[in-house]
């Protein structure tokens, strides 16, 4: 690795940390579908290329965010919505492991929409 793309990396890791410290928590879950669609966008490219190890992480990037959500979720105070978020993260973690198992890009889409309509619906809330 160059010391270039090292200190891209180390830039990259701070600027992160730096947006997440200083965000809402309404901005938090914003950031969190951001990386989530670009880690699906990202996954579809890599099944249309066939570059399978990147796939691969990235489905896993994108499982593991949906997890997050989820794992998130106030189901006290949340009540219908919370459990209509959970069952709709659940859907979505079924869909993107299937589409990535079976190196299905257009399933993978079909997921990435489905994710955009979800963070579409969270940047119409006004904290």
């Amino acid at each position: 690795m160059t010391h270039a793309l090292r200190a891209r990396q180390q830039y990259a890791a701070i600027d992160t940390a730096t947006r997440t410290e200083q965000a809402s928590p309404h901005r938090l879950i914003e950031m969190l579908y951001d990386e989530l669609l670009s880690a699906l966008r990202q996954a579809g490219i890599a099944i249309e290329r066939q570059d399978f190890s990147l796939k691969s992480s990235r489905i896993s990037r994108a499982l593991s965010i949906l997890h997050g959500l989820e794992s998130g979720l106030d189901f006290n105070r949340g009540g219908a919505v919370a459990q209509s978020l959970a069952a709709a993260y659940n859907d979505l973690r079924q869909e993107a492991f299937a589409a990535g198992r079976d190196n299905d890009a257009r399933r993978l889409a079909a997921v990435t929409d489905a994710a955009a309509a979800l963070a579409e619906a969270w940047r119409q809330i006004r904290p």
